[in-house]
């Protein structure tokens, strides 16, 4: 446990003082009451409230413990649910909302995870998942290559020749606005797309 920051600005208190912090679980953070138990002890104060705070401890560091080790298992189980993808596969899984849970697998390490729902998921960014080690795994927001390719670039490619054929302003802003719009909208919907594609990927690899 690291150092209990209490320890020092509860020193001053009397026994009186810290047993009443120690007791008083609605007012005080379990650091400090544990703290007041720890100074008690050190001045040789005895009382059922130190026994009762020391298996609140203890407790506490089991719950840490259960907590830590079932999210490794969880990430073991992810990881191996990943790697059961061929390269260049595509899993695609209905979720409860009636959405679609699409994983695919770009190489040994690395997979792009989205939500299929309307046509704003072809506008959204993706996730990539990478495996770091058999029990642990990075995951972060990328811009989503193929609506970029399509609706960016294709899109801007396409206003260029009607602005060299005269049937639209040659502006090159207008020109550039599809893939400034495609780009800016990936953007903004990065946090709010990547929490929930966060949640649906770990909740239905879990249960599956």
């Amino acid at each position: 446990m690291p150092k209990n920051r209490f320890l020092e600005k509860l020193e001053s208190k009397s026994d009186k003082e810290l047993e009443h912090i120690a007791n008083n679980s609605k007012t005080f953070v379990f650091d400090a009451r544990y703290a007041a138990i720890l100074i008690l002890k050190k001045r040789g104060f005895n009382s059922l409230t130190i026994e009762n705070i020391e298996k609140e401890y203890d407790n506490r560091i089991q719950e840490e413990t259960s907590k830590k080790e079932n999210n490794i298992e969880t990430k073991k189980q992810i990881i191996n649910h990943l790697k059961n993808i061929p390269i260049k596969g595509n899993q695609k899984s209905l979720l409860k909302n009636g959405n679609i849970l699409q994983i695919k697998r770009l190489s040994k390490q690395n997979f792009e995870v989205r939500i299929e729902d309307n046509f704003r998921s072809v506008l959204a960014p993706v996730i990539i998942c990478k495996i770091i080690t058999s029990s642990n795994y990075l995951l972060y927001p990328f811009f989503y290559i193929k609506s970029i390719l399509i609706y960016g670039i294709g899109v801007t490619i396409l206003f260029l020749i009607l602005s060299l054929v005269g049937i639209i302003k040659d502006d090159v802003f207008l020109i550039l606005s599809p893939l400034i719009f495609i780009i800016s909208f990936q953007i903004i919907l990065t946090p709010f797309i990547y929490f929930i594609t966060v949640y649906f990927f770990k909740n239905h690899i879990k249960q599956s």
